[in-house]
């Protein structure tokens, strides 16, 4: 029993679309074409693959295992092609990446720009998500490598992590803030405070803040923690720098030296409040040579920013007492 890739990736739209005209448009065939294609390879398996009834196409039960598999191949000629061309210089070198909200701000854009120096002709596509979303795009190799926490997979032989510095994060605020006179400053003053965040805050991180929220409360009216969830870092940071709003950012996302004046940092550092992220990648899966590239700007650039930061931290709390 012999298949044509081109078979299954007739079937595979099919079962996309669930109809042959929105099937073959998509792929550019007639009609025809594409019912003597999925009739060729349902003779060539031996049974029938798809179920046609009035609400449109379904694969059986044995086209779903056809489907799953095809899917995994069809992957990996990809893959094949693609490194193939790479090595042999023809190629565009495709880099597709999936990042997490913080990475993505902070690794991924200058890692990806110093790529694109040395390998002018690479083409990316960059998905900013969460890293639940992100993996299983990952396992079905429409990702090359996903940069997020990787704390639930670490123990998964499927993958394999590399880890890069954990990430403190920091009170941002206006210039100019009130909290920036007051002294002694606790959790609990910081969330009376309008509170921005990523939505996708751990249970970890999470639960510290809404504590310090329910004690500081007064009234019903107090802000929730966070009160604004947004996934834009640049959007963070509006909001902090037009109101009294307080954001929670890593010190590589603030850019005190390139916006002097406008953001300024809490003298309030939680030492709960870190992230670990990692470079995740599939365990049995060769890597294209561009990913291979761009996994090592990121450690190089993860590696600098380590140290940039932690004298950006010395400068900011010199001579502060305790945290």
């Amino acid at each position: 029993m012999e298949f044509e890739l081109r078979h299954l990736r007739h079937a595979r739209s099919l079962a996309e679309h669930g109809h042959f005209g929105r099937a073959a448009r998509a792929l550019g065939l007639t009609q025809p074409a594409l019912s003597r294609s999925i009739a060729e390879l349902e003779r060539r398996a031996g049974t029938r693959l798809f179920d046609r009834n009035s609400t449109g196409i379904e694969p059986t039960d044995m086209g779903s295992l056809l489907l799953e598999r095809a899917t995994e191949l069809l992957a990996r000629s990809a893959d094949l092609g693609n490194e193939m061309e790479s090595l042999q210089g023809r190629g565009t070198g495709t880099l597709r990446i999936g990042a997490g909200t913080y990475p993505a701000e902070m690794l991924v854009g200058d890692a990806l720009a110093t790529l694109l120096k040395q390998r002018p002709r690479t083409e990316a596509r960059v998905v900013v998500e969460n890293v639940h979303n992100l993996v299983p795009l990952l396992r079905r190799r429409e990702l090359d490598l996903v940069i997020g926490d990787a704390t639930e997979f670490a123990d998964d032989p499927e993958f394999h992590i590399t880890p890069l510095a954990p990430r403190q994060g920091y009170f941002a605020c206006r210039a100019g803030h009130p909290l920036l006179k007051q002294s002694p400053l606790a959790l609990a003053d910081v969330v009376a405070f309008p509170l921005v965040a990523t939505a996708r805050l751990t249970p970890r991180l999470l639960g510290p803040i809404v504590a310090a929220s329910r004690q500081s409360a007064n009234d019903s009216n107090s802000p929730s923690a966070p009160s604004v969830t947004c996934e834009s870092l640049g959007m963070m940071k509006r909001i902090v720098a037009g109101s009294d709003a307080i954001a929670i950012l890593p010190l590589a996302a603030i850019n005190l030296d390139r916006a002097p004046g406008r953001l300024a940092v809490l003298p309030l550092v939680e030492p709960w409040l870190k992230a670990s992220f990692a470079i995740i990648r599939l365990a049995r899966r060769t890597p294209p040579p561009s990913s291979e590239q761009f996994t090592q700007l990121l450690l190089e650039t993860d590696a600098a920013l380590t140290r940039i930061t932690a004298k950006t931290h010395d400068r900011l709390f010199a001579g502060s007492p305790g945290r």
